[in-house]
């Protein structure tokens, strides 16, 4: 126990109060998902799809192609993050990965009008990107917590949905005003910006650190026990059917309301309502799971997208599209607070960063096939409506999937001793 200078002890500082230490990690982490390779290399490809078809002449399928390129090189290169920050330590990975990273951004301003040399880049850039994908930075985040985990994922995932409302802003006025070229430069000032934060307040909880590259002082179960459990296997089908659903209802959202009769201006209206109710969905879901069953949390939130994918698939229009639009947003920001949050109380921290990046990778090859899939099925019947009823079957799937993970047992079953009382 802490004692004061007159030997009087003192009070031990819990996570309920705003001045243990996790919460500045938190806060850390948040601003570092802000600007990392997530919205960096993902979700502000689209503010330099119109400027590169203006100055290289390529077509919108060209350049759009990075998207998919960069969901492949996510999917291969997230086990390998894994098992880097379950090997030496998530801030290991993290400081030399920050600089790196921000060099490759700003090198995109010599970008030459070559496609092969576009596409090489797109794979360049989440490689070396590596050690700042959000897996990282939850896995500090989790060493921190216990009573206050959901929420303490919450509201570092929330850093992600921040910052692809502000990269736009930001970003896309230094492109009006000085071109595609000062956009990369001005994205890679921003990464630069997470640095001083890593740097002085991003370390993992002491006892939960990897010792010179050994793992076994550190609590929870090994990788190889982890994956042989229902509950790892079931989460491997949880997240598959959420890949595929979610990021082909992001990317064709626009078009399929167009096709509906929604003016353009609207429909990006409610693109930015889903943008909204995605971090609402991270904070929301974050301060819930900490009380309720995590899986059951999930559960109802993916049969809102059930009842929206439906909605969708028969041409809804009027006021009901903003609903639709908020539904898919809280499954998006759910999904990876209830994973980080399972992943913990299940197995523990030992083999977190590898189960991590394996459902990762399967998470981004869903979403690949659901981004192929929908369109594919469009082009087949005429409309959108055959493949998101296929979507609106899969989220009950999923649905199902996620109450018999919930009937499976108390979490932290998986060959560890309980880390808390909710039930998963």
């Amino acid at each position: 126990m802490n004692t004061l200078s007159t030997g009087t002890p003192a009070a031990i500082v819990g996570e309920e109060s705003w001045r243990y230490r996790g919460w500045a990690v938190v806060l850390a982490s948040m601003l570092a998902m802000m600007f990392g390779p997530s919205t960096v290399a993902v979700l502000s490809l689209g503010l330099f799809i119109r400027p590169l078809e203006l100055d290289f002449g390529w077509s919108r399928t060209q350049i759009a192609l990075a998207s998919s390129i960069v969901s492949y090189t996510v999917m291969l290169v997230s086990p390998l993050q894994g098992y880097l920050t379950d090997r030496f330590g998530a801030r290991a990975v993290i400081l030399p990965c920050i600089p790196l990273f921000c060099v490759a951004v700003a090198l995109m301003y010599f970008l030459p009008p070559v496609p092969w040399i576009y596409y090489a880049a797109w794979i360049v850039l989440p490689v070396i990107g590596i050690g700042i994908f959000p897996l990282s930075y939850l896995r500090v985040v989790s060493s921190w917590f216990d009573k206050r985990l959901g929420l303490a994922i919450g509201i570092a995932n929330a850093g992600i949905g921040i910052g692809g409302a502000v990269i736009p802003l930001v970003i896309g006025t230094v492109i009006a005003q000085q071109g595609w070229r000062a956009g990369f430069v001005g994205l890679a000032v921003l990464v630069a910006l997470t640095l001083p934060a890593a740097f002085f307040f991003i370390r993992e909880k002491p006892g939960t650190e990897p010792r010179k590259g050994k793992t076994e002082g550190v609590p929870g179960v090994d990788f190889h026990v982890a994956v042989r459990s229902r509950q790892f296997k079931l989460l491997i089908g949880i997240f598959m059917l959420l890949g595929v659903i979610n990021t082909a209802l992001i990317v064709h959202q626009i078009p399929m309301l167009m096709d509906a009769g929604v003016t353009p201006q609207r429909a990006a209206v409610v693109q930015a309502t889903f943008g909204i109710f995605v971090i609402v969905g991270r904070l929301v879901t974050g301060l819930l799971i900490d009380y309720v069953s995590a899986a059951l949390v999930m559960c109802v939130l993916v049969i809102g997208g059930t009842f929206a994918c439906t909605l969708y698939a028969y041409g809804v229009t009027g006021d009901v599209v903003f609903l639709c639009a908020a539904l898919l947003g809280m499954v998006l920001g759910a999904e990876f607070d209830v994973l980080s949050y399972l992943l913990k109380r299940y197995f523990g921290m030992r083999a977190f960063g590898k189960l991590y990046g394996v459902i990762f990778a399967i998470f981004q090859f869903g979403a690949g096939a659901g981004a192929a899939l929908l369109p594919i099925m469009r082009q087949a019947s005429g409309s959108y409506r055959s493949g998101l009823l296929t979507f609106s079957a899969a989220t009950l799937i999923c649905a199902l999937l996620l109450v018999m993970l919930h009937l499976g047992g108390r979490i932290g079953q998986v060959g560890t001793r309980p880390q808390h009382s909710s039930i998963g």
